[in-house]
């Protein structure tokens, strides 16, 4: 018996060794997400994807909607540019609004520079991040967190372990990563687009949809 429980251990301690040198050769270890999670279940501001559905603090954040409807989820702290692009102010949110007035994509801002002092970092670490998502903060993908310094391979690798869907590069040469949903009856397509950054690894995430409705 006592041998029997000898070998039960080595080969526990051999399984368990080698899923750590596998998660270290994927860098999945260096992504441990509960502490990650646990600190945007404090933020104030919390956008998460579930699926390809986007929520803010636990509300459905639906597109092709109009602007009352988005003021009674993310307030009224916002302005609006010649391009009809509405800005949020207090949060990482801006939004464009197409030719019937109704808000076709969403954009999550997760690191904001700009563009013309792209030769001067130490200035952009120092002026450029806007009273939103800072160094600190992040936003919930199928339940696992995302930020800036987010390595897409890494978190593609943890998308997998979670037995979720991962993001693909849209063509060859494009800075940005992508991942749809289409229903069955082909009606509707909903796309998470998350671009790469030019002093971040990410800059922001796009979601939009090619439907009348968004359920």
């Amino acid at each position: 018996m006592r041998f029997l429980i000898y070998v039960l251990s080595a080969f526990v301690f051999v399984q368990c060794n080698g899923q750590t040198n596998k998660n270290k050769a994927m860098g999945i270890e260096t992504y441990n997400p509960e502490p990650q999670i646990e600190q945007f279940n404090k933020q104030q501001h919390r956008l998460e994807f579930r699926e390809e559905k986007l929520f803010y603090n636990d509300t459905h954040v639906k597109l092709d909607q109009n602007m009352a409807y988005y003021e009674t989820i993310f307030g009224k702290d916002y302005s609006i540019d010649i391009d009809d692009i509405v800005i949020y102010k207090n949060i990482p949110i801006s939004m464009n609004k197409g030719i019937d007035d109704q808000v076709d994509n969403i954009r999550i801002q997760l690191y904001y520079y700009n563009k013309k002092m792209l030769g001067h970092k130490r200035h952009n670490e120092a002026w450029g991040f806007p009273p939103k998502i800072l160094d600190n903060e992040y936003i919930l993908i199928d339940g696992l967190p995302l930020n800036k310094d987010t390595d897409i391979a890494i978190f593609n690798d943890m998308l997998i372990s979670s037995k979720k869907r991962t993001f693909k590069q849209r063509f060859k040469g494009t800075r940005s990563v992508e991942r749809n949903y289409i229903s069955k009856d082909y009606d509707y397509l909903e796309n998470i687009y998350i671009y790469m950054g030019e002093l971040t690894k990410l800059a922001f995430i796009q979601y939009s949809d090619s439907s009348t409705s968004s359920d």
